[in-house]
């Protein structure tokens, strides 16, 4: 038979898991406030004065509130007072210490000093001991009001081994040389254990200057995300950094004006994400990370180099593009070669100029394709749809392919007359060559949406027609996109006037052109604009059903209408 005292630790063991899971259900199952007040009331009610409950049981309790339920819990109870010393999260911003609500703090000024008022007070009064999170969101305040001591002197208080999380966000500052400068030296392993813990590093408005030592970093085997925002620092001190960070999986750089041209080592073998935002200096962007799968790039004005490397191992690739005038002819150019065992490709461009290359080499593996053209009212000049069909025609293992067209119709007014056919854009069927082994052979759905009346699109819609055997759905959609609504509205994304009759005499060309090419067993959804939340011209509609047979027509269920074309198989 089991000791009693044995008998009383399992009990006790099994009430602590018990208590901790009771907690999380309250905090992430119920409405917080209730389930924060409850806990207080069993703090006022009972003080936790049961032997069962033990210290280290509530300090684990009280780390998981958040710093304003720790402290309101810490001025309650003695014994959660003890472990406010001690607190891990420490998140000091606006919304943290809920500056808005504070009276007779009417200006963004004095919220800025509150929080600076609040966060000297907590900080003076911890321990610094078990930090794990450090956020300093200080960009509200007023630049004046934080020296550069202060910073220095938390930062060496609370930067220490164990925390995971340093967040230093501090006011623009209009003169580089007047930055503060973040101390790199925090992040050097010293001790041999000093910072190995740390997982995510976020920059803003500071001089961050990486230099070469013998020393290595502390946080090299652990650091998996870095974000730099309006960060003073070169492309050469950030390659320095890089090539440390070993571990590293995100790289977010935004409005970092020092920048000239970025190389990403190697060695960054987890790298899966590059954001690159307004870094207005920024010429050239090299990556030799292996499996880069995200890319996003928003620039003032076009790169001068781009590449990806000699080898992509990835399987699936998103790129976006704002102010890259080649990204589908650098893909179709070089991503057959340089990433083989491509499955998924995603491409998304504003400012695309050049046509799709001529390809030599196929994607074999490739079986998804999306591609997103133009976005927020612009719109590549000429862009000749019809010249991506040398792009499909070069993924011969293709399964589904989606097509959307930003604002399709302002490329139709712009550069075209209205009424007659983009001639002088669109390619013979003679200058797409085509490729021994390819085609398209096994696409199966194919989607368009924001279908304008471009003849090159006509062109392209067709050929798609003629060359996948295997298709068994064409979705053509005249609005931005039938999967697109506003999430608080639950109403399709707008469309002025001129879009809506674009999309009349697209419906126009799909019947005249389109239709007589579906093949046998292909079945053909044409969707016009919503009905429910688009005012379409009722005329124009009552027309078009006059010249199609009944039947025809169907109404979805987000209450649009469509025109169906099923082709009886022979």
């Amino acid at each position: 038979m089991a000791h009693p005292a044995a008998i009383n630790h399992t009990k006790r063991q099994r009430f602590h898991k018990a208590l901790a899971v009771r907690y999380h259900t309250l905090i992430f199952q119920s409405d917080k406030e209730n389930s924060y007040d409850y806990i207080y009331s069993c703090i006022r009610c009972y003080h936790f004065s049961h032997a069962l409950l033990v210290q280290d049981v509530l300090q684990h309790i009280h780390s998981l509130m958040p710093m304003r339920d720790a402290a309101r819990a810490a001025c309650v109870s003695r014994r959660f007072l003890g472990f406010w010393s001690c607190y891990p999260n420490l998140v000091f911003s606006q919304e943290s210490l809920a500056a808005r609500k504070q009276p007779l703090l009417w200006s963004n000024e004095h919220r800025g000093q509150y929080v600076i008022r609040t966060t000297k007070q907590v900080l003076g009064n911890h321990s610094g001991i078990g930090v794990k999170t450090l956020e300093l969101k200080l960009s509200s305040c007023n630049k004046d009001d934080i020296s550069s001591s202060l910073l220095d002197a938390w930062l060496q208080a609370f930067v220490k081994p164990g925390i995971s999380e340093l967040v230093v966000l501090l006011p623009e500052c209009d003169a580089p040389d007047h930055q503060y400068n973040f101390p790199y030296s925090l992040l050097y392993d010293e001790t041999g254990s000093s910072l190995n813990s740390i997982q995510s590093l976020c920059l803003a408005s500071c001089g961050f200057h990486p230099i070469k030592g013998p020393r290595m970093l502390g946080c090299s085997r652990s650091l998996t995300k870095v974000c730099l925002q309006k960060v003073g620092v070169t492309g050469n001190e950030l390659g320095i950094f890089l090539s440390i960070c070993i571990a590293l999986e995100r790289l977010n750089l935004s409005n970092c004006s020092m920048i000239t041209s970025l190389k990403i080592p190697c060695v960054l073998q987890n790298l899966r994400v590059l954001r690159l935002r307004l870094c207005s200096a920024l010429q050239t962007v090299e990556s030799d990370a292996p499996n880069l799968s995200t890319i996003r790039y928003e620039g003032c004005c076009p790169l001068l180099k781009f590449s990806l490397g000699d080898s992509l191992e990835t399987k699936g690739l998103k790129m976006h593009a704002t102010g890259m005038e080649d990204m589908i002819q650098y893909t179709g150019s070089n991503l057959p070669s340089i990433a083989p065992n491509l499955e998924t490709l995603v491409l998304s461009t504003v400012d695309e100029k050049l046509k799709a290359p001529v390809m030599n080499d196929k994607f074999k593996h490739l079986k998804h394709l999306v591609i997103s053209l133009g976005k927020w009212g612009r719109f590549c000049a000429g862009y000749d749809f019809f010249s991506l069909a040398c792009f499909l025609d070069a993924c011969i293992a293709l399964e589904t392919f989606i097509l959307r067209i930003e604002d399709g119709f302002i490329w139709y007014k712009r550069y075209l007359v209205v009424g007659k056919p983009d001639e002088n854009s669109l390619q013979s069927m003679e200058e797409i060559p085509e490729l021994r082994h390819g085609g398209l052979g096994n696409l199966r759905k194919a989607t368009i949406t924001g279908f304008c009346s471009a003849k090159s699109l006509v062109k392209l819609t067709c050929h798609i027609l003629e060359r996948a055997s295997s298709l068994q759905c064409l979705l053509l959609d005249t609005s931005p996109g039938y999967d697109r609504k506003g999430s608080s509205t639950d109403r399709c994304w707008p469309m002025c006037l001129e879009a809506l009759r674009d999309a009349e005499r697209a419906l126009s060309n799909v019947r005249e052109y389109v239709e007589p090419k579906v093949p046998a067993g292909v079945e053909l959804k044409v969707l016009g604009p919503c009905s429910r939340c688009h005012a379409m011209d009722a005329k124009a509609m009552e027309e078009a059903e006059s010249r199609i047979p009944r039947g025809c027509f169907q109404y979805q269920e987000d209450g649009s209408l469509a025109l169906v074309f099923v082709q009886p198989r022979s």
